[in-house]
């Protein structure tokens, strides 16, 4: 992992994000093109050009697949969560630039909830420190905090990735394996809130990704796991990887309340209340969806053979490895 780090942080620090930034606002137009042409697949290449054609084998591709998303989704984890941790609990975050921190009336009230005095302070010279908190973890945002080192690169390429991870639905289609609701619901507002999420600099993005990471790196390794044909070795965690799923929502929907409190109650959050809106929205629906797919799934007494099914999401993508 010492050489992998190494190259992760020469990687970071040659992208220039402030341009990433720029380029992304001025190209819009890519996460609507996607969408446009992923309902396509969905409602029009399925009962088209698949009607009445034989289902192609993806095996290989699908083993292939999802070990690289597992693997991906395991290295997000173990780059992300160490630094939410860090903004949790540190007595000063780290990485933050000095010049960034100057006391002054222009600080966010967010910043001033966890700002740290020196001792013989002067206003407007010395640079103060951010001290780790969930308030800070949730409702800070700096550049520096999440636009630079590996932690940066791998939120950007979390964002990033919703739009490939669609994929996942092509290997269904070409497969003639039904496309649930819940399955192209979630890719599309997923990458399309990302998308906005990045632009918008939401403060408490970096829960979002390292919850969606550490979900996905089990998912997917369950996933890689079926196609591999050993599937039913697995399928007693099905279950906890949609109740894993579940919790997920469970906590997007109240770090966006708690955005929404603190910007009525609290002196706000570095981010608009219109933002955690639309997060709150989505987890809500999110929780909604996976919720009944849990209790269809796994509580109806009337389907105690499918007690072992697979998860959410890729739900059918793998019976036939199983």
């Amino acid at each position: 992992m010492e050489m992998l780090t190494r190259q992760l942080q020469v990687i970071a620090e040659a992208i220039d994000f402030p341009c990433m930034d720029r380029w992304l606002e001025s190209h819009i137009d890519i996460p609507i093109t996607a969408t446009v042409l992923y309902l396509i697949l969905v409602h029009v290449v399925s009962n088209t050009y698949m009607k009445d054609r034989p289902a192609y084998n993806l095996r290989a591709i699908n083993i292939v697949w999802n070990l690289l998303l597992s693997l991906f989704s395991f290295a997000g984890t173990y780059y992300c969560v160490p630094r939410l941790y860090e903004l949790v609990t540190a007595p000063a975050i780290s990485g933050l630039e000095p010049s960034s921190l100057r006391y002054t009336s222009n600080m966010t009230s967010s910043m001033r909830r966890n700002i740290v005095i020196p001792t013989g302070f002067r206003e407007g010279i010395d640079a103060v420190s951010v001290r780790g908190s969930l308030d800070a973890s949730i409702c800070v945002f700096k550049d520096d905090m999440y636009r630079r080192n590996i932690s940066g690169l791998f939120c950007l390429a979390f964002m990033l990735s919703k739009i490939p991870e669609m994929l996942d639905t092509a290997f269904l289609v070409f497969q003639k394996k039904p496309v649930i609701f819940l399955h192209w619901y979630h890719h599309v507002t997923v990458m399309l809130y990302c998308w906005h999420a990045w632009m918008a600099s939401t403060s408490n993005g970096l829960w979002f990704v390292c919850m969606n990471y550490s979900v996905h790196s089990i998912m997917y390794f369950y996933y890689f796991v079926a196609a591999c044909g050993y599937g039913k070795l697995l399928r007693p965690v099905a279950p906890l990887i949609t109740f894993l799923q579940i919790a997920q929502m469970v906590a997007g929907s109240l770090i966006a309340m708690y955005v929404l409190y603190m910007d009525q109650f609290g002196g706000g959050c570095d981010c608009r209340s219109s933002d955690a809106v639309l997060a709150l929205m989505m987890y809500v629906s999110y929780f909604i969806l996976f919720s009944n797919f849990f209790r269809r799934r796994y509580m109806k007494k009337s389907k105690l053979t499918s007690s072992s099914a697979p998860p959410a999401r890729l739900s059918n993508d793998c019976k036939k490895h199983a």
